[in-house]
């Protein structure tokens, strides 16, 4: 019955998405595809191409050599491309965009201080357990620790912090329901954004003081 007290549920704690790397896309891909001919010429689908019979059947007259079902019962399956270059994916672009902006072409580092790079990393951490306090304490544990130590190097930095966000994880009272807390996401791109917005667009770089380099956006390819 619908109302019995016995029906199996479920309650859905949480999603996230990603992307696969490229040793996953192999395993779950069933085929290489080679052939640039999607049909041969009796109107058949090419051999190793992007309608290859092991991908899945085009029609319902067809059956897929992986699976062994017709058009109705296989829900597809995945190949892939070899690319004998590496490409940026283009969802990313931005974010590529920004880093070639924010980095100095000269020393190939980021033209922002080392503390405020740990700082952000710590502070991500934190956040994936939903630590939002721990946020705000790492921001006063860098600006009290710079204003004890006149000259402090960038590992002891690093170590001050890292110390404080091992206790948070270490210590994490929420479990695995803190990285769900309200507000983390909002949280995550605020800091990204301030970062990119404060501390990446200095004209000199502070590590080699080789002038910024200007990058440029282009929409048209030759």
């Amino acid at each position: 019955m619908l109302g019995s007290k016995n029906m199996p549920w479920r309650r859905l704690q949480g999603i996230s998405f990603g992307m696969y790397s490229a040793e996953e896309l192999k395993k779950l891909s069933v085929k290489s595809i080679t052939n640039p001919r999607y049909l041969d010429s009796l109107g058949n689908p090419s051999v190793n191409g992007l309608y290859d019979l092991a991908l899945g059947p085009a029609d319902s007259k067809e059956v897929c050599s992986t699976c062994v079902q017709d058009f109705n019962n296989c829900s597809g399956h995945l190949g892939h491309i070899e690319l004998p270059l590496t490409v940026y994916n283009p969802l990313l672009f931005d974010k590529l965009y920004l880093l070639l902006r924010g980095s100095c072409l000269n020393c190939h580092l980021l033209t922002c201080p080392r503390a405020v790079i740990h700082l952000l990393v710590c502070q991500l951490r934190v956040l994936e357990v939903g630590a939002l306090h721990a946020v705000y304490e790492l921001e006063r544990i860098l600006n009290r620790f710079l204003e004890e130590n006149a000259d402090p190097t960038a590992f002891e930095i690093q170590e001050e912090l890292e110390q404080y966000t091992r206790e948070i994880l270490q210590n994490n009272l929420l479990g695995s329901q803190g990285s769900h807390v309200k507000n983390v996401c909002e949280s995550k791109s605020k800091l990204i954004a301030c970062f990119w917005r404060t501390h990446m667009t200095a004209k000199r770089c502070p590590h080699c003081k080789t002038g910024r380099a200007v990058v440029r956006r282009s929409t048209t390819a030759n």
